[in-house]
C-alpha cells in the first residue's frame, strides 16, 4: 500500500478517535495473546506519524518540535518523543503533547502523510482457567508432552532431519529469558538468541507509558515469562538438560529447535501494558533486522485494518517476510470475536488446537491410581512427597462447603471440598480457613485453576476425581494418599479438536479469519526462572494454553519449511526471481491451508466451523511434501461476493506424475450466532448439522505435472440456515490425488 494513498484516511482515523476522548467508544473489549480479556484504550493526546520518505527528514524529534512551537506556540517541554522509527518501510516517529492542541496542529507538521492514534495493549496473561476436565491416567507415559506427531513436525524431524536450521524467527512479546540452557544460555551473533532489542525498559506499565529502550531483550522480571514460553515452542532444545532448575518433567524439542530467535521486549517487568506505536516499531526492526518469521502473540479486538501495526504486517509481509498473529481467546464471546492486528491481510491469523496430553502434578492413591491435581496460585503445590490422609468436609453436592470453616476435625491431615456453581466464596476463603484450623494441605474437586491457600499446599481437582477420593475415604477414612511434586503425562480428551477459548471468525467486514489452527491448548515449554521461583516451581517450565502457544507453534512449521526449501531470502520473493525463489506470503499461505487437516468439534462427528478453526490444524509434513496446491486456498462468501452465481478455484499438480484429482465437498457445522427472540450474540455459538449444497463442476480433473485446471463451484444455502440469527455455516473442498491419495482442501465460509 503505497504510503501517498493513506494521508486522508488515516489523518481521519486519528482524529475520530482522539474525539471520543471520553467516551465509552474509545475502549473495546479485547483479548490479550494467551490471556484474559482487557481493555485496548487509546492513548489521549499521543500520536504516531509517518514521514515521506522522499523529503529526506531526518531529525524527527526537531522537526517535530519546531513546527508544533514555532507556528502553534506549543513549548518543547510539552513534547514527549516515544519511538523514532527510521525503516526501509517506514519513516516517522511518535509522540505525546501535554498542552492544548488540534489535530490540524499535528497535521501541519512538514512532509506527513499518515497520522496513527496509539492505543495501550494489556499484557499477556496465562489462561490459568484452562485445564482437563478430567485428568485420569491412562498409564501411557511414552508419548510426547508436545503432540508434534499431530502436526507432522515428528515426520519432519525423525525423516527429513530437518530442525529449521538458519531460519530467523523473531519473537515480539515479554522479552526472552535467554539465559535458560534449553534456549542457548547466552545473547549475540553466535547463540540460539541472537538478535533483539528491548523498546520499553523495566518500569514500563500501564501508570508509566515512557518507553526506555536498551539494546538487551532479556526477561527476567516478568512473573508469567510469556515470551520465554512462546520462545520455547518455536525452539527449545530441552533434550539433555542436567543443570538444576533447569530439568524438564520431560525432554522435548521446540518446533524448529534449529532455528534462530530475534527477541523484542515490548512490555515492562509488569507485563501488563504495551502500545501500538511500540508494536509497530517492533515489526519494522525485525524486518530491518533479517527476521525470517514474525510471531507475536500480542493484541485485541479492532475493528479496522488500518492501525499501525497490521500495516507495518501487510508492508512486511509483501517483502518476503511471514508473520503469524495470535486470533485472540473470546470464544466464550460468540461469533466474530477475531483481534487486531491479526485480521491484517500481512498476518496468518492463528486458531488453537487442544494437545493431547498435558504435564500435570500429580497424588497417589492407596492402591497406587495417579490422580491428576492443578496447583493453587498462592502458595503452590506440594513441595515435595508427602503422605497424608484425606478428610472429606461434607458430602458431594453441599452449598458453599468450607465458606465458613471447616465441619471437622482436619488437623494433620489434606481437607476436601466441593465446589459448586453460585458458592458464595472461593478457594483462597475456604483453603485459609482449613489452614487456620490445623489443615496441611487443601483440595478442591469441581472447579478450575484456584488461588488456594498463601500458606498450605492446595490444589483443584476433577469431578470425577473428587468422588474417587470420597469413595475411597468412605471405604477407610485412615486411608493415606500421597502428594507429590513430580509431573506425569494426563491425556485430553479434548485432545486434537479446537480449544473451546479460541476466538471465532469472521472479521467484521465478514473476511475469512481465522486462516489456520496450531496447537495451542496444555503446551509444555520454557518459562525463565524469575517466573518458576514466582509460581513455586523447582524447574523452569510451565504448562500454559492460548493461541498465543498456537502461533509460534505455526511460525517454527513455516520454519521447517523455509529450511527445507534452502530458506531463499526475502529479497528473492520478487516477480523477477526465476531460481532458489522464496514463494511470497500468499503462495505459502495457499499451501498451508491447502494442506492443513480440519478437525471435528470434541466429541461429535460434526467438521468445526471454518470460523473457529480456519483452513484446520497445520500438517507441515504434508505442506512440504504436497503434490497439490489451490488457489485461492479459502473463500469468504461475504454479503457482497455472495451475488456472485459461481466461484472459480485453480487446482496446481506439484508433483512429477499425471495426476487425476477427485473433488468432493464436506459440510462443517452450522455456527448460529443468536437464538430466536433474543438480539444478545450467544456465548457460544449453537452448531448443527446443517450444510450447504455445494455443485462442483468437473468433479473429476487430470493434470500432467506442473499444469493446473480450473473447477467452478456453486453453492446453496442450508435449508434451515435462518438470517436473522447470525448463521456461518461452512465446509471443505476436498482435492483427493490418485498417484498418493494426499488430500487437499480448500476451506469455505458462507455469511
Amino acid at each position: 500500500m503505497a504510503p501517498t494513498a493513506l494521508s486522508n484516511r488515516f489523518i481521519n482515523i486519528v482524529a475520530a478517535a482522539h474525539s471520543a476522548v471520553g467516551n465509552e467508544e474509545n475502549i473495546v473489549t479485547q483479548n490479550a495473546g494467551s490471556g484474559k480479556i482487557g481493555h485496548y484504550v487509546l492513548i489521549p493526546n499521543a500520536y504516531l506519524i509517518e514521514f515521506d520518505r522522499n523529503k529526506g527528514t531526518k531529525n524527527f524529534q526537531q522537526t517535530i518540535a519546531e513546527s508544533l512551537e514555532r507556528f502553534h506556540g506549543i513549548p518543547r517541554s510539552a513534547i514527549t518523543m516515544r519511538q523514532m522509527i527510521s525503516s526501509s518501510l517506514f519513516m516517522g516517529a511518535s509522540f505525546s503533547v501535554n498542552s492544548e492542541h488540534s489535530m490540524k496542529m499535528i497535521e501541519s507538521i512538514p512532509d506527513v502523510i499518515a497520522i496513527y492514534p496509539i492505543y495501550s495493549v494489556p499484557g499477556p496473561t496465562p489462561l490459568e482457567a484452562y485445564i482437563p476436565s478430567e485428568r485420569s491416567d491412562d498409564g501411557k507415559q511414552d508419548n510426547l508432552v508436545i503432540s508434534h506427531d499431530l502436526t507432522g513436525v515428528a515426520r519432519i524431524h525423525d525423516q527429513l532431519k530437518n530442525f529449521g536450521k538458519g531460519v530467523r524467527v523473531a519473537v515480539i512479546d515479554t522479552g526472552i529469558d535467554y539465559l535458560h540452557p534449553a534456549l542457548g544460555g547466552c545473547f549475540g551473533p553466535q547463540c540460539k538468541v541472537a538478535f533483539g532489542y528491548d523498546f520499553v525498559g523495566d518500569d514500563f506499565n500501564q501508570s508509566n507509558l515512557n518507553p526506555i529502550p536498551d539494546e538487551d531483550p532479556l526477561d527476567n522480571c516478568s512473573t508469567s515469562a510469556h515470551g520465554t514460553h512462546v520462545a520455547g515452542i518455536v525452539a527449545a532444545n530441552a533434550t539433555e538438560m542436567t543443570q538444576t532448575g533447569f530439568i524438564p518433567f520431560q525432554s522435548f524439542l521446540g518446533v524448529a529447535p534449529q532455528a534462530t530467535l530475534g527477541g523484542y521486549r515490548i512490555f515492562g517487568c509488569a507485563g501488563d501494558t504495551a502500545t501500538t506505536d511500540v508494536m509497530t516499531a517492533a515489526i519494522y526492526r525485525a524486518f530491518d533486522d533479517k527476521a525470517d518469521i514474525i510471531t507475536m502473540s500480542v493484541g485485541g479486538a479492532g475493528a479496522y485494518t488500518e492501525s499501525s501495526d497490521a500495516i507495518a504486517a501487510q508492508r512486511v509481509s509483501e517483502k518476503g517476510v511471514y508473520i503469524t498473529f495470535s486470533f485472540g481467546n473470546d470464544g466464550s464471546q460468540g461469533l466474530q470475536t477475531g483481534g487486531n492486528p491479526s485480521i491484517s491481510s500481512g498476518a496468518m491469523a492463528v486458531a488453537s488446537v487442544d494437545n493431547l496430553h498435558a504435564a500435570q502434578f500429580y497424588m497417589i492413591t492407596p492402591n497406587n491410581e495417579r490422580i491428576f491435581y492443578l496447583a493453587g496460585t498462592a502458595f503452590g503445590g506440594w513441595q515435595s512427597n508427602v503422605q497424608s490422609k484425606i478428610v472429606v468436609n461434607n458430602p458431594p453436592g453441599t452449598p458453599n462447603d468450607g465458606c465458613r470453616s471447616p465441619t471437622l476435625n482436619v488437623t494433620g491431615a489434606v481437607v476436601l471440598y466441593a465446589f459448586n456453581n453460585g458458592d458464595e466464596c472461593g478457594s483462597a476463603v475456604r483453603c485459609n480457613l482449613a489452614a487456620q484450623a490445623g489443615a496441611t494441605g487443601c483440595l478442591i474437586y469441581n472447579v478450575g485453576a484456584i488461588a488456594g491457600s498463601s500458606t498450605i499446599p492446595s490444589g483443584s481437582i476433577s469431578m470425577a476425581d473428587g468422588l474417587k477420593i470420597i469413595a475411597i475415604v468412605t471405604n477407610n477414612p485412615s486411608a493415606i494418599f500421597t502428594f507429590t511434586n513430580s509431573q506425569g503425562l494426563a491425556p485430553i480428551s479434548t485432545g486434537g479438536t479446537p480449544s473451546s477459548f479460541t476466538s471465532i471468525g469472521l472479521t467484521g467486514d465478514l473476511l475469512f479469519k481465522p486462516q489456520i489452527s496450531g496447537i495451542g491448548g496444555y503446551v509444555y515449554s520454557t518459562i525463565s526462572s524469575f517466573a518458576a521461583e514466582k509460581q513455586r516451581t523447582s524447574n523452569a517450565y510451565a504448562t500454559l494454553s492460548g493461541t498465543s502457544m498456537a502461533t509460534p507453534y505455526v511460525a517454527g512449521t513455516l520454519a521447517l519449511y523455509l529450511a527445507h526449501i534452502g530458506n531463499p531470502g526475502p529479497e528473492t520473493v520478487s516477480n523477477g526471481c526465476q531460481t532458489n525463489c522464496r514463494p511470497s506470503f500468499e503462495k505459502v499461505v495457499n499451501l498451508f491451508q491447502s494442506n492443513a487437516m480440519p478437525v471435528n468439534i470434541y466429541s461429535t462427528s460434526l467438521l468445526a466451523s471454518v470460523a473457529q478453526q480456519g483452513a484446520g490444524l497445520v500438517n507441515v509434513f504434508q505442506a512440504i511434501q504436497a503434490t497439490t496446491s489451490i488457489s485461492p486456498s479459502q473463500l469468504a462468501l461475504n454479503d457482497t461476493l455472495r451475488q456472485d452465481t459461481s466461484y472459480t478455484i485453480e487446482v496446481f499438480n506439484l508433483g512429477n506424475k499425471t495426476a487425476v484429482y477427485n473433488i468432493a465437498h464436506s459440510g462443517a457445522a452450522l455456527a448460529t450466532g443468536l437464538q430466536k427472540g433474543s438480539d444478545q450474540l450467544l456465548g457460544q455459538p449453537i452448531y448443527s448439522a446443517d450444510y450447504a449444497i455445494v455443485d462442483i463442476q468437473p468433479t473429476t480433473i487430470e493434470l500432467d505435472p506442473g499444469k493446473s485446471g480450473m473447477i467452478t463451484l456453486r453453492f446453496q444455502a442450508p435449508c434451515n440456515a435462518n438470517a436473522a440469527l447470525l448463521p456461518i455455516f461452512s465446509g471443505f473442498i476436498n482435492i483427493t490425488n490418485n498417484v498418493n491419495d494426499q488430500v487437499a482442501h480448500i476451506p469455505c465460509e458462507y455469511s
